[in-house]
């Protein structure tokens, strides 16, 4: 029997790696990543951890109040796929446009394009909803934030001209083709803030 012990002691050991639990005798931590997250205050019961119920209902409490607020924060990624699509969908028609010009053709990318700006501003607003007047981040949120705000600008540039119609076309192609690439680029940082570093696995 002791030697059983001493073998699930060892176990345990190397489980945890090097954390620190104190003095022999007491109960286990709660692990500093656990006690990172707000209303997620446990309660230890021998070797188990339990979450509290009066820390539940506080964490319901808060869910409530949050309100409008709280889902106008949450609406940030579902605001960002519509101008994605549309801009880029108006690239490639107007490739098609370069290859022959018709009049229909033009009026589905000016239609695009309209879509595609305003649902970028839209998109650009609630980024800075969903963080707040925070200028923080590491290089790939920095890069994130203000290349959005470039995308939205862009886009509107883009509808003023298709909006204008000009003869020449190289002024609208001159934005809107580096836009689309923008637009991925932006896709990519967005991936990258949600699901972690190389989240394709390149």
């Amino acid at each position: 029997m002791a030697s059983l012990a001493l073998l699930l002691s060892a176990t345990v050991a190397f489980a945890h790696g090097d954390e620190k639990h104190g003095e022999e005798g007491t109960r286990p931590a709660v692990t500093a990543e656990v006690r990172a997250q707000p209303g997620h205050e446990m309660e230890t019961m021998g070797s188990a951890a339990v979450p509290n119920e009066t820390t539940q209902g506080h964490d319901a409490e808060q869910v409530e109040s949050e309100g409008i607020t709280g889902a106008l924060k949450s609406l940030h990624p579902a605001t960002v796929h519509f101008p994605i699509a549309l801009l880029l969908m108006a690239a490639l028609i107007e490739m098609f446009v370069m290859s022959r010009r018709t009049s229909e053709r033009e009026a589905a990318m000016k239609i695009m394009i309209y879509g595609g700006a305003a649902g970028s501003v839209v998109a650009a607003l609630f980024g800075w909803i969903h963080t707040g007047l925070w200028f923080g981040g590491d290089t790939v949120m920095q890069l994130h934030r203000w290349n959005g705000m470039l995308i939205a600008a862009l886009g509107l540039v883009a509808a003023w001209i298709a909006y204008r119609n000009p003869q020449s076309r190289l002024a609208l192609r001159l934005t809107l083709f580096p836009l689309a690439v923008l637009l991925i680029a932006q896709g990519y940082m967005g991936g990258e803030l949600a699901h972690g570093l190389n989240h394709l696995k390149l």
